[in-house]
């Protein structure tokens, strides 16, 4: 530690980190090496000074294709939140397979009869439907038939993402409530008529139905803001899902901006009927990399855990989880 940020990254990390806690979720909790090293990999970028020093991508060779997004770029484009988004045909996205994988599967097989078309960035459209974030490697991920809660849908990328791998017998549930995201999410949704398998919900996902909220912030890192006078009501997905008689829920992905831990105690029996596989974003609070991993274990002893990482930056840290077979 001294030599890669000496007294000043030491503190850090004891300051922000349970130690004891770290130990026993890299010991007892993930489950493979890879987890392990980038899980501490990804903590001791935050309290370093040297950022993106500690961190050895698992994707490194698939980072050589992100410029290669512009082929499926047009010149139309719209301004969202001061930020332009261009029109993407995610059809002509290149075609790239996982080379290390024991059943090598194509990353970006999208339909060219029926393409997914999206207002969004070239680092979205890499991150989402290349590097593919909320899959791990080829063990946890949706599946055809699958049905996906997608916490933080923002413009509805990932929905779109869901909705192609889970085909017309699934269903993705898109959680989003900032007015500004919801605009460009509708426009996402009018440029694909073809997918049916889609469901919004306008309410912020938290550990109950009754907190009235707001929000501050725009576009993805929108944040809920409790204690509220006037806003919008929460709602939990263990009320969703029991008002709406839900049948089966088979994956849940969480980036909600530092709620993730009020939404997963909120969805308690969900998964403790359902057994969902998870995808949940860490990054937002230092807590969330200790607290939500030990809360998930206790909920459910038979996940298995595993961790990932998909920039050298400090965003995009994702715990995953899946039922032991």
């Amino acid at each position: 530690m001294a030599q890669w940020g000496g007294v000043i990254a030491k503190n850090k990390l004891v300051a922000n980190f349970n130690l004891q806690k770290l130990q026993f979720i890299v010991e007892n909790i993930l489950n493979d090496e890879y987890s392990k090293n980038l899980y501490l990999s990804a903590i001791l970028n935050w309290v370093s000074p040297n950022k993106g020093l500690f961190i050895t991508l698992y994707y490194d060779h698939i980072w050589k294709y992100y410029k290669s997004v512009n082929i499926a770029k047009s010149s139309e484009k719209i301004i969202a939140n001061n930020y332009e988004l261009y029109l993407y045909d995610l059809s002509k996205l290149p075609i790239i397979y996982m080379l290390d994988s024991k059943n090598p599967h194509n990353i970006t097989n999208l339909d060219s009869k029926n393409p997914l078309k999206i207002y969004y960035s070239q680092y979205g459209i890499f991150i989402n439907f290349i590097l593919e974030q909320y899959a791990y490697r080829d063990l946890i991920r949706a599946e055809s038939g699958d049905y996906v809660i997608d916490g933080g849908a923002c413009y509805g990328d990932t929905a779109l993402y869901f909705s192609h791998l889970v085909g017309e017998k699934g269903r993705v549930f898109a959680f989003e409530f900032v007015d500004e995201n919801l605009e460009i999410f509708n426009k996402n949704m009018a440029l694909n008529p073809h997918i049916k398998n889609i469901e919004l919900v306008k309410r912020p996902l938290y550990v109950d139905s009754k907190t009235i909220v707001s929000y501050s912030g725009v576009g993805g890192g929108a944040r809920m803001n409790k204690d509220a006078k006037q806003g919008i009501k929460t709602i939990s997905i263990d009320d969703f899902v029991r008002d709406y008689e839900v049948e089966k829920i088979d994956f849940i992905k969480f980036d909600i901006e530092g709620s993730e831990l009020s939404a997963l105690k909120g969805a308690k029996n969900t998964i403790q009927k359902f057994k969902p596989k998870l995808a949940i974003c860490l990054y937002h609070s230092f807590s969330d990399y200790v607290e939500i991993p030990l809360f998930l274990k206790d909920l459910l002893p038979e996940y298995e855990f595993y961790f990932d990482h998909f920039t050298i930056g400090l965003l995009e840290s994702v715990l995953f989880a899946k039922v032991k077979q």
